[in-house]
């Protein structure tokens, strides 16, 4: 039991229908519990309580016992002064305000239901906390929930992306740049795909985006791994000299080789070849953050995509190290990755900016056009009957997970209110 849980039966009005008492023994009925306060000061502003035949307006502090209030300081804090009710679990201690008024005391009565409901969801280790439960909610409240945590995944990456662009003075083609670059690194070399761009400005890149083995090297060395001056490789040579040139030309910074992971990577995901290939999307000059605004069908966004390096990376993993000879092509899942994680969050943000619903509405479509996730977390979700029919769906439920299920926020989640209620 926690004050969480308290607020949130006051909120929803959830105690145990009775006739109610302070513990003065006057008449309380609770016509309106207020607005919850989530900074400094009571709990909920503006409630409105009947005591005895007294109409009163003000506002609400809760807590398990009524000693809390002394243990939290309330009594030497005049923001407290104008609180009309105390509501706790536990009645142990007289209340008295900084103005050494009394406050009425109300022990809230608690359904048992409520409470072992919430304990089920709280108290369980399994990731989704009302897995054997869930089947109890209409699946139209399901969809819908679902419906709103896609929503709020987007309004989240909207505020990163609306920091980016205040950061680069709106420039949207640097901020598509940086969000193309880290998605290119994916879960692993994200971090580092992201700084190395963030240190690569992007007209820098547009400058020299006319000549491939130019944006090889500027990547690969940025990236810093054309610092071996020992390689034997006539075209790693090549592109070491290139380098040298354009970090004089720029005064280029690059960072550090040891940011970038390879441990457990398949060598068709090896950071040098990801590299690689986002050289290439680049040096394709319809690449930009106009081509994706404009573009009207999700397809030419694939073949966009879906590039392969220059010949040298067929028989290449890594700067002077030759493996066999095979084509490193962006496949269409690292695609939709891609498309998912930069391209559709993009539109969305810029169309909630420009208030222009035809490219939120693009944003949307195209998402519900990629095929659904497929990774453990899907599996769960399966496993209890809520299938993932699209991308926009899997998205949310993988939201959905790390943002409530782990953390235990089902008081917070529309299908946690449902079960506790």
């Amino acid at each position: 039991m926690n004050e969480e849980f308290l607020h949130y039966l006051w909120k929803y009005r959830l105690y145990k229908l009775d006739e109610y008492k302070s513990d003065d023994g006057q008449t309380i009925e609770i016509i309106h519990p207020g607005i919850q306060n989530h900074d400094a000061g009571p709990d909920f502003f503006n409630a409105k309580i009947k005591i005895g035949n007294t109409l009163w307006a003000g506002n609400v502090e809760i807590h398990l016992k009524s000693s809390d209030w002394y243990r939290h300081g309330h009594q030497n804090d005049p923001a407290y002064n104008n609180v009309i009710l105390h509501v706790v679990l536990e009645n142990d201690f007289k209340t008295k305000t900084y103005s050494d008024l009394t406050v009425p005391v109300w022990e809230m009565p608690i359904e048992s239901w409520h409470l072992d409901n919430y304990k089920h969801l709280t108290g369980t280790p399994q990731k989704i906390g009302c897995a054997n439960r869930i089947n109890q909610i209409p699946r139209i409240e399901i969809s819908n929930w679902i419906e709103r945590m896609a929503i709020e995944r987007l309004e989240n990456k909207t505020i990163l992306i609306e920091q980016l662009l205040s950061q680069y003075q709106n420039d949207q083609d640097e901020v598509f740049y940086i969000l193309t670059a880290r998605n290119f690194g994916f879960s692993v070399n994200g971090d580092a795909f992201e700084q190395m761009a963030r240190q690569t400005p992007w007209k820098i890149v547009l400058k020299n985006r006319d000549n491939l083995e130019t944006l090889e090297a500027l990547f690969l060395g940025q990236a810093g791994f054309l610092s071996d001056e020992m390689f034997q490789d006539n075209y790693i040579k090549k592109l070491c000299d290139e380098y040298k040139f354009l970090k004089n030309k720029y005064s280029l910074t690059p960072i550090s080789i040891h940011h970038w992971k390879f441990l457990r990577l398949r060598p068709s995901n090896f950071p040098t070849i990801r590299l690689m290939q986002f050289a290439k999307l680049l040096f394709q000059n319809n690449y930009s953050s106009e081509k994706i605004l404009k573009e009207k069908d999700l397809y030419n966004i694939y073949d966009l995509l879906m590039i392969e390096t220059s010949p040298y990376w067929e028989t290449h993993y890594k700067p002077d190290k030759e493996s066999p000879k095979s084509k490193k092509k962006v496949g269409k899942t690292s695609a939709e990755l891609v498309i998912m994680n930069t391209i559709v969050p993009f539109l969305f943000s810029l169309g909630t900016k420009r208030a222009n619903e035809e490219l939120t509405h693009k944003a949307l479509d195209w998402l519900q056009s990629l095929p659904p996730d497929n990774n453990s977390i899907i599996s769960d979700w399966n496993n209890i009957e809520i299938v993932a029919n699209n991308a926009m769906e899997s998205q949310a439920l993988i939201y959905l997970t790390k943002n409530y299920c782990i953390n235990k926020k089902c008081l917070h989640c529309k299908i946690g209110h449902l079960v506790i209620k």
